[in-house]
């Protein structure tokens, strides 16, 4: 029988290939039962992180106010005799969401498919964008 021989601080015992066999598979176990003791905490924290940056984002979008919020609806109008998009422009575009009243002019041409903004006839209806603080 092949054996090896252990030292121990008493004596020598005769170990066989099976016992180190053993002992080696023993080692693998535990250390990979440490790096599942380490994943499991690993995802711990990524999850309670997640968790913690999620709430962070909820708890911002709950403290707006309502007077800050606006939404974007779209209305139906006609035009009358003396109307041109400059008008409505003044009337409907917000210095809030429209940087000038020509990108408002340029947003109602494109949802309308116009090709001369100039030159729109009484009578005409038009899509028009514009906000509000009340919800609809």
């Amino acid at each position: 029988m092949n054996s090896a021989a252990i030292n121990n601080t008493y004596s020598t015992l005769p170990v066989s290939k099976w016992d180190s066999r053993i002992r080696n598979n023993k080692k693998r176990r535990n250390a990979e039962i440490r790096r599942h003791i380490f994943l499991l905490i690993l995802a711990a924290i990524f999850i309670c992180t997640a968790l913690f940056g999620i709430n962070s984002m909820i708890s911002e979008a709950g403290s707006a106010k309502e007077s800050e919020l606006s939404f974007k609806y779209y209305k139906n109008i006609r035009i009358g005799e003396d109307e041109t998009l400059t008008s409505i422009a003044h009337t409907y575009a917000d210095q809030e969401h429209y940087e000038t009243h020509d990108s408002y002019i340029r947003e109602v041409v494109y949802m309308n498919h116009l090709e001369n903004a100039d030159d729109i006839p009484a009578g005409t209806y038009l899509i028009i964008p514009y906000y509000s603080n009340i919800l609809k």
